[in-house]
């Protein structure tokens, strides 16, 4: 039996071998990205006063990886003006975390929403919406403090009236 040429032919597969190798170690090296979901809170950074320029936050957190797309509503209508976006940071778990903040100037009824994009949100983007919500300030302690300072000045008027009545039966 002749093996003309399989000396070259071999030669030749370990060039093939050598690629083949060296790719596998990257592939090795660099399995598939993993993708993590963004978890996405609002809430105002001042107690909320009517009419009194304030900044909602819109925080975003534990998605992986960047970029995502924040955006903003008031009542329905898209807002650009007065956002702003922080920089990625790296949180210990390797996912990031990001805030948009927007300032506005609340008014009764303002509805005011966050919405975040990222790759591994499937169907529809995460919103959180924030409501203008002032805290109208309760008539219960104020009840409780009249009925309680009526009752004292009661009392003191009966103690009165009986120590007036002791002393004039002796």
């Amino acid at each position: 039996m002749e093996c003309n040429g399989f000396y070259e032919y071999s030669v030749g597969e370990i060039q093939n071998c050598k690629h083949n190798l060296n790719s596998m170690e990257k592939a090795s090296h660099n399995p598939s990205e993993k993708i993590d979901p963004p978890l996405t809170s609002i809430y105002s950074k001042y107690v909320v006063d009517l009419d009194v320029e304030n900044a909602l936050i819109c925080h975003v957190t534990g998605f992986f990886p960047p970029p995502v797309n924040v955006s903003w509503t008031k009542n329905n209508e898209i807002v650009t003006e007065g956002m702003s976006l922080s920089q990625y940071r790296l949180k210990s778990d390797g996912t990031f975390i990001i805030f948009s903040t927007l300032t506005i100037t609340p008014a009764e009824g303002d509805i005011y929403s966050c919405t975040v994009y990222h790759k591994s949100i499937q169907g529809q983007p995460i919103t959180k919406t924030w409501e203008v919500d002032i805290a109208v300030p309760s008539v219960g302690p104020a009840v409780v403090c009249g009925v309680g300072l009526f009752l004292g000045l009661l009392g003191v008027a009966a103690g009165t009236f009986f120590l007036i009545k002791g002393n004039n039966c002796n």
